[in-house]
């Protein structure tokens, strides 16, 4: 039986790496436009899981961005992000009966959740006050998916990513996460001979960094194994920002100083993820490692290597 396969952000950075590992599967891979459907309005999403005959949704749309974006619009991170998500699982149960893997973020555990953080810490605390809006509007979805699963054949798999990076990264200055933020700015520096940059935080905070494709492989598995619970995917790797920061340098040849600005936010004081359970039900281990992926993504970025 071939599939009908909705993917929801299928030309954002997830989404087109995602797009890229499901087309040529033999699956119908249905990739609309926010003009072709506006996940806002939940009408028009049930009826495109009616009309289409959807089989299967990947949700990997969002309003999201660094704890920039996060401070400036958390009413949006709030409002925007649970909207389309429960417009989608509404759908999915109402108009189509399909199944759902629900692509959230690693904001959605308590900021002092035990590290390597094990997915049965989800609800345990509060996420970091920076991007928790974020964080509770994602989490809110594994209770509402869990709800619908009881009450009607919805059946769904809720991946927790780490932090992504890679080729097709967002690089702007509003958007930008940890990685592109560095890489843009090294580069910048290196090009107009500036002396230093200048980084959130003092460096002490880590981060679970995975290379985006690894991310889509482990997501496409989902569509048939690991239904019904939370699933970590992450690098298996702890990193600190001042580790991070000072490999780009060195990967983009800047030899300039690093400056930290210990009075702006730096998230969450450590993040990694327990990916035993990603082990377990899909057979998932990352195949990308961090120098690798950051030599990739500033090729990318600098247009030696295509994305």
């Amino acid at each position: 039986m071939t599939r009908r396969i909705l993917l929801t952000g299928a030309h954002g950075f997830l989404g087109r790496h995602l797009r890229a590992r499901l087309e040529g599967s033999g699956d119908e891979l249905l990739c609309p436009t926010r003009s072709e459907l506006d996940l806002l309005d939940f009408h028009a999403t049930k009826a495109f899981f009616t009309k289409r005959a959807v089989t299967h949704a990947i949700h990997a749309a969002g309003f999201v961005g660094g704890i920039g974006l996060n401070e400036a619009h958390p009413g949006r991170m709030a409002t925007e992000n649970l909207r389309m998500g429960l417009n989608v699982l509404e759908g999915a149960s109402q108009g189509g009966k399909a199944h759902v893997t629900i692509v959230s973020t690693i904001c959605v555990y308590p900021e002092k959740a035990p590290v390597p953080i094990a997915e049965s810490s989800v609800y345990e605390g509060y996420p970091a006050p920076a991007t928790a809006p974020y964080g509770l509007a994602k989490r809110e979805l594994l209770s509402v998916a869990e709800a619908l699963s009881r009450e009607s054949d919805l059946t769904f798999a809720y991946v927790i990513p780490t932090n992504l990076y890679g080729p097709g990264d967002h690089f702007d200055e509003a958007k930008s996460h940890v990685v592109p933020a560095l890489i843009r700015r090294a580069i910048e520096a290196r090009r107009n001979e500036v002396k230093e940059i200048v980084v959130w935080g003092d460096g002490t905070a880590t981060r679970d960094l995975l290379f985006v494709t690894d991310a889509a492989r482990a997501i496409g598995e989902t569509l048939d194994r690991g239904h019904g619970r939370p699933i970590n995917i992450g690098s298996g790797r702890e990193i600190s920002i001042r580790e991070l920061a000072e490999t780009i340098c060195e990967l983009t040849g800047y030899g300039g100083q690093l400056v930290w600005d210990k009075t702006k936010p730096a998230g969450a004081p450590r993040r990694t993820l327990d990916t035993t359970l990603a082990r377990e039900l899909i057979g998932f281990s990352p195949e990308v490692d961090i120098r690798d992926g950051l030599r990739r993504t500033i090729a990318w970025y600098t247009g030696t290597q295509p994305p």
